[in-house]
Formats: structure tokens, C-alpha cells, sequence
């Protein structure tokens, strides 16, 4: 018999939970969330990434932005989940990382969530961001 993965158990449990009756129906809180009464200074979710695209591109970063959707209106993205932006430097030294950039109110999805757990598993650092600042101080230490 071989062992369900952890990752595959949370899934399970996702989709199962009357068969888990003592787990909680709901994800553990992230760092750094911020509810949505607070501010990280942009109206939209489209202007932090601008910023923090125009920050990390300064600071020497190759990024590469998600689909945000397609031109008729439909949803478009590399795979569910997949995070917000994808940095990496071309300097031979093979850094990448990801960031998923959240509005205050917001939380990651159950599939953005397991995208992340899959990535960090890989060995890859993945930041969930409510704000500039959070970005900034993940960048500094790559």
C-alpha cells in the first residue's frame, strides 16, 4: 500500500470534508494578510502588480507577468493557481522566484495555495504579498 502524499491528502480533504469532521473547514490564516477594512496604498490589484513589476525591474529583475485574462473576457491563465509574477536574474546564478499579489480582503485560493505548496516544494521561494514592502523584503534575499 503506498502513502497518500501530503498534498494529496489536504486535496482529499478539500473535497471530502464530512470525512474529516475535527479539521477545519477553512485554510490556516496567511502572513502578512490584510483585512479588507486596511490599505496597501492601490485602488486595484492591477496597480500594486504595476508597482511592484516597475520596483523589481529597477532592481535589476526579468519579470514575467501571468495572463490577467483574455481579450473576449474569459478567464485565461497558465495553469490554476499559478502565481502572479515569475522573477529570475540573468546572471548565471539561477534565482527564481514567485509572487502572488493579493488586495486587502483577499486570501489565496484552495488552488492558489496548492500551486504554491507544489513550487516550494520544487525549491522555490513563493511570497503571497498584501503590500510593496512584503515584496521588496522576499527580493532582498535572493
Amino acid at each position: 500500500m503506498t502513502r497518500m502524499s501530503d498534498a494529496d491528502l489536504r486535496r482529499y480533504q478539500r473535497r471530502h470534508p464530512h470525512l474529516f469532521p475535527d479539521q477545519p473547514a477553512t485554510p490556516p490564516p496567511v502572513a502578512g494578510y490584510l483585512a479588507a477594512s486596511q490599505s496597501n496604498g492601490y485602488a486595484k490589484e492591477a496597480d500594486f502588480q504595476a508597482a511592484a513589476c516597475a520596483q523589481l525591474k529597477a532592481r535589476g529583475w526579468r519579470v514575467q507577468e501571468a495572463l490577467k485574462g483574455s481579450d473576449s473576457g474569459g478567464t485565461v491563465w497558465y495553469t490554476p493557481g499559478w502565481p502572479d509574477l515569475q522573477m529570475y536574474k540573468p546572471d548565471g546564478q539561477r534565482r527564481m522566484w514567485f509572487v502572488e499579489l493579493k488586495q486587502p480582503g483577499k486570501k489565496p485560493t484552495a488552488k492558489q495555495l496548492e500551486c504554491h505548496e507544489y513550487l516550494r516544494a520544487a525549491g522555490f521561494l513563493v511570497v503571497v504579498a498584501w503590500h510593496l514592502d512584503a515584496v521588496l523584503e522576499a527580493e532582498a534575499t535572493q
